[in-house]
């Protein structure tokens, strides 16, 4: 038991002369890290915030630019898209008097949607040529959709519809009549 006592003695002697001296040693560089540890982690999150900004302000700059100089107002650009239709029209065959017309102000979005259903008859290539030609202007032309119509019996060609629509930045002054009226 004596033996056992002097053990631990001596055990409490060696943790107080060497084991507690290194642990308050560790406490304090712990104590001097602590603020360049949180500086760390707080730049970080300062150049995380940072990056998030910078590329919210790039997305606002090219939403100003797709609105100012891709989309323009209806005004601007109506007779550039009608005159790009009428050329595609005139390489494919198709009657300028087959195509209808659809408009739709986007409230939420401040886009006047015009809508250009064009006819389209012949086979697969001559489809594949027209979206071609579609996706190579330069007037923000967007196939929506292509809907099969009901054709010719027993014919070997398609007979489609083509939904091409084009977006044009609607006018602020019409835009806050619209949802004035919507809230009521």
């Amino acid at each position: 038991m004596v033996g056992v006592a002097v053990l631990a003695a001596l055990n409490a002697v060696f943790f107080l002369l060497f084991v507690q001296p290194t642990m308050s040693s560790f406490r304090g560089l712990e104590d001097e890290q602590a603020p360049y540890q949180k500086f760390n982690e707080r730049r970080e999150v300062v150049e995380k915030h940072e990056a998030f900004l910078a590329a919210l302000q790039r997305a606002e700059q090219d939403l100003q630019s797709l609105q100012g100089e891709i989309l323009s107002t209806r005004d601007e650009r109506l007779v550039e898209v009608h005159a790009e239709l009428a050329a595609l029209c005139d390489r494919f065959g198709i009657s300028l008097d087959a195509v209808s017309y659809d408009n739709e102000l986007l409230l939420d979005e401040e886009l006047d949607r015009h809508v250009m259903n064009v006819p389209l008859e012949g086979n697969y290539q001559n489809l594949r040529k027209f979206l071609q030609a579609v996706e190579t202007s330069d007037k923000f032309l967007v196939v929506e959709r292509v809907s099969l119509v009901t054709g010719k019996e027993g014919g070997v060609g398609l007979s489609l519809t083509v939904h091409l629509v084009t977006y044009f930045t609607a006018p602020k002054e019409l835009i806050a009549r619209r949802k004035a009226l919507r809230r009521r």
